[in-house]
């Protein structure tokens, strides 16, 4: 399978760094993705995210739960953040956790929003429910930090599917970003 991503992401009005985050790493079963949103903005937020962007680049895993649990002691006792961290297998079979406020949806025929669990990576991670589903060929992936409005009718980003993923991803931070808060928006379609 084959994967394609695009990303867009702004820093807080008044603010010239982002604290939130992305992460895209081509494995060889699949692909690893991930999106930040540390707590605040600023430059000690901008700082936390890519020091976990780094932290998942050098140890990348298939093993989500794992790396979740292992990026928390690392980071614990800082600001923290919330996080959706997905592996999407090659065969079509995935695994996804949503710790806070971060949001990951599937468009198909339908909009599907996977389901959150409270916490915050870095403060309290309690335990840990990953979500188990299968996708196919011209699935799109859309992961959002809640700089983005979370309550967005199925429709509007249904319809964001006519678009290639560059224009999608900032048509939703254009449409729904929030202006007070770092927004990022991270699309992945899957192809054979």
């Amino acid at each position: 399978m084959h994967f394609e991503y695009a990303r867009c992401l702004r820093p807080c009005f008044g603010e010239v760094v982002c604290g939130d985050g992305t992460f895209i790493k081509q494995m060889e079963h699949g692909v690893l993705v991930a999106i930040l949103d540390v707590l605040g903005h600023g430059p000690e937020a901008h700082e936390l995210a890519r020091l976990c962007e780094q932290w998942l680049e050098e140890n990348s895993s298939e093993d989500i739960e794992l790396m979740l649990k292992t990026l928390h002691m690392h980071i614990r006792g800082s600001r923290g953040t919330a996080i959706t961290m997905a592996f999407l297998g090659n065969d079509g079979n995935a695994q996804c956790i949503t710790i806070g406020n971060t949001v990951m949806r599937k468009l198909g025929k339908d909009c599907y929003t996977f389901p959150a669990q409270a916490g915050t990576l870095g403060i309290i991670l309690r335990s840990i429910r990953i979500e188990t589903f299968s996708f196919k060929s011209d699935d799109v992936f859309v992961l959002a930090t809640d700089g983005i409005q979370e309550h967005i009718a199925a429709d509007d980003i249904l319809l964001e599917r006519r678009n290639s993923l560059n224009q999608m991803v900032a048509n939703l931070l254009s449409r729904f970003g929030k202006l007070y808060d770092d927004a990022t928006c991270l699309a992945i379609k899957c192809t054979l």
